[in-house]
């Protein structure tokens, strides 16, 4: 058959004979036979040109390849054998190009949108014979848009592209010097190729380890920035590949992080997206500059990213300057900026030593500071990533001091308010608590109202009426007073907990050191210093009347409750066994330990729960309240049986001890322990049930002893009894 012949019989049988709201309707199986049985004699023809060497054949194949864009023919194509046939020219290799060039759309075609073919083409690695002639330039604009057809939502023929090293062939045209004036069309479909392959396992190991490095380059030509197409393709198949740890390694070897920042950098600055009328252009734009986000934090992350560039080298540099880069009014584009260093930066700060240089030789949190205490900065990505990097800023205890101005009112505190952003209020407190910890100046910045800020600054003496006004009155109101009542108002436990532990952490900074002259006294008025019922009133060291001040403004006891009642975190639970039994050993620390513990059953059942080491049950609660000899369990048994021994060696010594000599005697015996507060250490958790028994104890002996005469009968005998209870199963722990 000649090649007219064949066009008129794809003409004729084709689709069109069809009717015409049949269109692209897949064929039913009667046509299908029909067509394949009609295209046995061009088969047959095809043969004997080929066996002749007859270039009659190109122009068999270009009807063929004709005919292969009617979707009708599409599938009997692949039944009578002739798309194996070209399938197999291809593999001999050494084909006119005319006939190559006809043979591979006859492929490409056959193959669109039809698994049944594109399964004969992964049968037996038949696909190897297209993509062995990848690197021919010349068959460039046809090997591209088959190889596109064959793998595109056919998963099989991506698996064996893979393994069989396609990306290494992809990679070497898009080196070609000549890629973007001679093929840049072809650029976006290499870059779709690739984007199907790196989805495939293995395909990472099986690629050209300079593939990111290579695909950044091209995304960081002129050529290519001036297309925003090519330039999305380049960098978002790049950042895919980028997800492997091990390309994340050379990369960083190949000190071409720089790229990487060229490429992010351009995306947010160089492209705007409000001028691009394609919406799916705008979708890929966006998601673009999320994916590189998360590329320049796993970069960073990188263990081997700090061993590679030190603080001075150009890509932290650069990253430095892209924090300062939001000081003037351009701020968008600088915060998507600010975001990506805060971010990579976090990162790089992990180390004790990174952190102390950025603060004191980069004074990298002077630009964070002024950020966040604008109050026209809301964007909360950036807000987030600030205080995520300032948490790790804030860790050295060198650092604490110089970040001070963060827990100015305007600054970090002001993020307490923004309730409908509970992810960035969590940050906030966070990082107010590691800014606490452990540093004194800090602590007191945080109860210092606004007026005492003033004072200090102000050049002439200023008026301090105001300072009498209502605890509501902004000028009289701390940060610690927010963060007090985040924790009242916040439904998000994890934000409740941190704003508890910068309370306990407050109370154990006031409870831990002197008052040294030159921090700023806690403003108070002469009726917030008036006697509780509970303690009586003693001279008072400046200390204590600092406490005395701060106790007299801040609600600390619900925060302090809720860290010794919750069980999920048992650790946090024993820190603040600690803060009380630091607290206990003062009169206004003991007052204000008292108010938490009256009338509570859940903060009396957890204090004795960890004096005596043991859960509350309903028999234990009838033995102590009726002093009954029922037998329970042994644990329990052994208990009451301690109990009726020491009630009848006081009957049988024939005294009845008051008050104060129960005091005397409960905190003798306790005190003849030797006992003093103790923080649990990470590394010994499995002691931490001792330790809380400890400060448990040391706490209840201290609040019976500076009770005396105030507390309510029943209220001291209870904490009596929980002193003897304790004191005997810390003895007992003694002989163990």
């Amino acid at each position: 058959m000649s090649a007219h012949q064949v066009a008129v019989l794809l003409q004729e049988h084709g689709s069109s004979r069809e009717p015409s709201d049949a269109g692209d309707a897949p064929d039913t199986n009667d046509s299908r036979r029909q067509r394949t049985d009609l295209l046995a004699a061009v088969l047959s023809s095809c043969r004997a040109m080929w066996s002749t060497k007859s270039e009659e054949l190109d122009s068999v194949a270009e009807a063929l390849g004709d005919g292969s864009r009617d979707v009708a023919w599409r599938l009997p194509y692949g039944d009578a054998g002739i798309l194996e046939f070209f399938v197999a020219l291809l593999a001999e290799g050494h084909l006119r190009q005319k006939l190559h060039i006809h043979a591979l759309r006859l492929i490409g075609n056959a193959c669109a949108d039809t698994n049944e073919n594109r399964a004969r083409l992964v049968e037996q690695s038949r696909l190897l014979s297209v993509t062995k002639h990848v690197a021919d330039e010349s068959l460039l604009p046809f090997n591209i848009p088959v190889l596109y057809n064959v793998l595109v939502d056919y998963e099989p023929a991506q698996i064996l592209a893979s393994k069989s090293g396609l990306s290494k062939q992809l990679l070497g045209l898009l080196m070609l010097p000549n890629i973007f004036h001679k093929y840049a069309p072809f650029v976006p479909y290499v870059c779709k190729i690739l984007a199907l392959l790196v989805t495939q396992d293995g395909e990472a190991a099986a690629a050209d380890p300079t593939i990111v490095g290579v695909l950044l380059t091209l995304a960081d030509q002129p050529e290519a920035k001036e297309d925003v197409d090519d330039f999305v393709s380049l960098a978002a198949v790049a950042l895919a590949y980028l997800a492997s740890e091990a390309l994340q390694h050379r990369l960083i070897a190949d000190d071409q992080v720089m790229l990487l920042l060229a490429v992010f950098y351009h995306a947010h600055v160089g492209i705007d997206y409000d001028a691009i009328d394609d919406e799916d252009l705008v979708a890929q734009v966006k998601q673009l500059r999320s994916s590189l986000l998360s590329a320049l934090a796993d970069v960073s992350g990188n263990d081997s990213f700090a061993r590679t560039y030190s603080l001075s080298n150009g890509v932290p540099q650069t990253l430095l300057d892209w924090l300062r880069g939001g000081n003037d009014n351009e701020s968008k584009k600088n915060l998507f900026l600010q975001s990506a260093a805060c971010l990579a930066l976090g990162n790089v700060s992990r180390s004790d030593a990174a952190s102390i240089a950025l603060i004191q030789d980069y004074r990298a949190h002077e630009p964070l500071v002024k950020l966040i205490s604008d109050p026209d900065v809301t964007d909360s990505q950036f807000l987030h990533a600030a205080c995520s990097f300032l948490k790790n800023l804030a860790i050295p205890l060198g650092n604490k001091s110089q970040l001070a101005d963060l827990l100015l009112p305007q600054c970090v505190p002001r993020l307490y308010s923004l309730d409908t952003v509970p992810q960035l209020q969590f940050a906030a407190v966070s990082l107010t608590r590691l800014l606490l910890l452990n540093c004194t100046a800090n602590v007191w910045q945080i109860c210092t109202p606004p007026l005492e800020n003033k004072k200090e600054t102000c050049p002439s003496p200023c008026s301090t009426s105001s300072a009498k006004s209502d605890d509501h009155d902004n000028d009289t109101q701390t940060s610690a007073n927010s963060i007090i009542a985040l924790y009242g108002r916040s439904d998000a436990e994890p934000t409740r907990l941190e704003a508890a532990r910068c309370v306990a952490a407050i109370c154990r900074a006031l409870h831990s050191m002197p008052v040294t002259e030159n921090l700023s006294p806690v403003s108070v008025s002469a009726t917030e210093l008036s006697s509780s019922p509970l303690l009586s009133q003693s001279h008072h060291s400046p200390g204590e009347r600092q406490r005395q001040a701060f106790y007299a403004t801040h609600s600390v006891q619900q925060p302090l409750r809720f860290l010794i009642t919750q069980n999920k975190w048992p650790s946090l639970k024993s820190e603040a066994w600690f803060v009380l039994a630091l607290m206990s050993r003062s009169d206004d620390g003991a007052r204000i330990i008292l108010s938490l513990l009256l009338d509570d059953a859940a903060a009396e059942t957890s204090l004795r729960e960890a004096i005596t080491g043991e859960e509350e049950t309903e028999e234990t609660e009838e033995t102590e309240e009726t002093e009954e000899t029922e037998e329970t369990e042994e644990k329990e048994e052994t208990e009451e049986t301690e109990e009726k021994e020491e009630k009848e060696e006081k009957e049988e010594e024939g005294v009845t001890l008051s008050i104060a000599n129960s005091i005397a005697q409960v905190g003798s015996a306790a005190s003849s322990l030797r006992l003093e507060p103790r923080q649990v250490n990470a590394e010994q958790k499995a002691r931490m049930t001792v330790v809380d028994a400890e400060n448990a104890l040391i706490l209840c002996t201290e609040l019976a002893k500076r009770a005396e005469g105030t507390l309510p009968a029943e209220k001291l005998e209870l904490l009596q009894k929980w002193v003897r209870d304790g004191t005997r199963v810390f003895a007992r722990r003694l002989d163990n």
